[in-house]
């Protein structure tokens, strides 16, 4: 199943869908805005009841969790998989709403190993996600290690569901057979699917 992910921030009063991009360390809105509720029907049509991804990018702008896209957001029919800035356990209580099956929140944002394992025993419902660049995982304080090594430390802790950002297409094909192997809950958010049959869940951008 390849799930849509929607570049969404705060605007004009309400919720808007936007083009974007991803830096290296998060997404990007675009220019061009849309309603974001007129935009997640027309890419979805009858399928409803299929997940769909929101990107808080007002949030990773400013650089700290912003309640203004999850408190304005208004998706009826939709699972929500919200996408937002996640530092510390505090955030996660904050990101929720009544919408959001789960949180996706990038690993190298959470302040520490502590905050992990603290978030990790409140919910079972945030989602780590790991971004690759140049085929390492990105750390907190910029750091890198291997995609493997820090995939199995968060399984350790008990993420059962953990995301690999490889939008530059940066992992080997090695790695990945191994994620689909051995973590095959895993889900990849990349932006072309070709090479990632193995998998169950692809998350890939809506292009507006």
């Amino acid at each position: 199943m390849e799930i849509p992910a929607f570049y969404a921030s705060y605007g004009q009063g309400g919720v808007v869908a936007s083009d974007g991009s991803f830096s290296i360390l998060s997404p990007k809105k675009g220019m061009n805005t849309y309603g974001l509720k007129d935009t997640v029907w027309n890419a979805s049509g009858v399928e409803v009841k299929s997940p769909v991804m929101i990107m808080d990018c007002t949030s990773f702008e400013q650089r700290q969790f912003s309640e203004k896209v999850m408190k304005n957001l208004r998706l009826t029919g939709f699972p929500v998989w919200f996408m937002t800035y996640i530092n510390t356990v505090d955030d996660v209580f904050d990101a929720f709403n009544k919408d959001a099956e789960f949180v996706f929140a990038p690993y190298h944002f959470i302040e520490s190993d502590i905050e992990l394992r603290d978030i990790c025993d409140v919910s079972d419902s945030v989602v780590p996600m790991i971004f690759v660049h140049k085929g390492k995982a990105i750390l907190p304080g910029m750091r890198t290690a291997d995609v493997l090594t820090v995939l199995e430390k968060l399984v350790g802790i008990g993420f059962y569901k953990n995301c690999i950002v490889d939008m530059r297409r940066s992992l080997d094909g090695y790695s990945w057979s191994i994620v689909s192997e051995d973590y095959p809950s895993t889900i990849p958010f990349v932006d072309d699917t070709r090479d990632l049959q193995d998998f169950q869940t692809v998350v890939t951008p809506y292009l507006l």
